[in-house]
């Protein structure tokens, strides 16, 4: 049986910082990163769509191959297609996720970490000494490894944490089912993302659209399958782009889910940790999680790797990998969450009239800061929103 200081069970952005971090801090250590797919990056399950100073951490963007557009602009669009646009700058990227994550996997294995596609943990158990035995598959073969520490990579399946016993369910009403479409032939603003919600287009959630280049975009959306009439995510959708794009053709197609619940109460157990989807480490209110992965996965990584030095990887030291993450995101992320929770409760028609009474402010000075002071001016129903946020 090959023994590993450190397994890291999935090559997302969480798993491959990770393991570069783990490797990077102690280089003496053996470190094994998994994938469960024939290749790192694919199929793509995410609107790509990234912040630009939450990836300038972790890597530049200008004139990188897994950059498909630069974003400058966003625009909403309230229930009854009142379009708003915001004035920003430097808005954030759309990736090409495969280039991307086959990136950060790559600089891990220049770093010195052993990297395996096509192969899957199909259980783990304790072993003597504290050792996680952990059952790899792949290729036809099978095996069995020994590591003094697990972490958690892989996604809101999350079997690692289920197999150490952390509690990783996800409630129904935090749970969205996405469809997105790859389209041509689409007439949007091409440094622009687009946000829509309302009851007839998303319920629970809201679509988008994300370009990649001139006239090729991300169109899906999410939604809550409790909140739907029946529909699923790909019906609703396709009832959008044929309202709103009518003459784009779709050629590519995925489904998927995302978590939109808050991180897990414990991300940690004797010698496992999770990271990223696996431990809802995404932002409840955007559903966005590449760059929250990538900081969880950092965090990780020099968690593991000081808890070996230190010949303690007990759930009492790793503790400290919680109680960390949790100043960096986790507190945010509850309030970003009691925020969702609170605009479920309007309307569409007040939407509509909010887009209205923003339109009204010069876009040149119609930032987020001062849309939200003028809405709560405008319509005193946010107040309330306002002070769930702030309290």
């Amino acid at each position: 049986m090959r023994d590993l200081d450190v397994l890291v069970v999935g090559a997302g952005p969480a798993g491959s910082v990770a393991a570069w971090e783990a490797k990077h801090a102690s280089p003496e250590l053996d470190v094994l990163l998994i994938e469960r797919d024939r290749a790192v990056g694919a199929p793509v399950r995410c609107a790509e769509g990234v912040g630009d100073a939450g990836l300038r951490e972790f890597a530049d963007p200008g004139g990188a191959p897994w950059v498909a557009r630069k974003i400058t602009q966003v625009i909403f669009i309230a229930p009854d297609d009142t379009e708003v646009r915001v004035a920003q700058r430097d808005v954030g990227w759309i990736l090409d996720r495969t280039r991307f994550d086959a990136y950060l996997a790559a600089l891990a294995v220049a770093e010195g970490v052993d990297l395996q596609v096509g192969v899957e943990a199909t259980g783990m158990q304790r072993g003597p000494g504290g050792r996680w035995h952990v059952r790899l598959r792949g290729a036809g073969a099978e095996e069995t490894v020994g590591a003094r520490v697990v972490i958690g990579a892989d996604g809101v399946e999350a079997m690692v944490g289920r197999w150490a016993g952390l509690d990783t369910r996800v409630p129904a009403r935090d749970m969205e089912s996405c469809a997105q479409y790859l389209v041509q032939g689409i007439d949007v603003d091409p440094d622009a993302i687009y946000i829509q919600w309302g009851d007839r287009v998303a319920p629970g959630g809201y679509a988008w659209v994300f370009p990649k280049g001139v006239g090729v975009a991300n169109v899906g959306l999410g939604l809550v399958a409790l909140k739907s009439d029946g529909r699923n995510a790909r019906q609703y959708l396709n009832e959008w782009i044929a309202r709103r794009y009518p003459r784009a053709a779709r050629t590519g197609y995925t489904v998927g889910g995302v978590i939109v619940h808050t991180t897990i109460r414990k991300t940690y157990a004797d010698g496992v940790l999770l990271a990223g989807d696996a431990a809802h480490m995404i932002n409840p209110l955007s559903g966005g999680g590449i760059v929250n992965a990538m900081k969880a996965g950092r965090l990780a990584g020099c968690t593991a790797a000081a808890a070996i030095r230190e010949r303690d990887t007990s759930e009492r030291r790793l503790a400290s990998y919680h109680s960390t993450w949790m100043k960096l995101l986790g507190d945010d992320h509850l309030k970003y969450y009691r925020i969702k929770q609170a605009l479920e409760a309007l309307s569409d028609d007040f939407f509509n009239g909010l887009a209205r009474t923003v339109n009204k402010i010069p876009q040149e000075k119609r930032t987020l800061g001062r849309i939200f002071a003028h809405a709560l001016v405008k319509h005193p129903q946010l107040i309330p929103v306002a002070a769930r946020f702030f309290l």
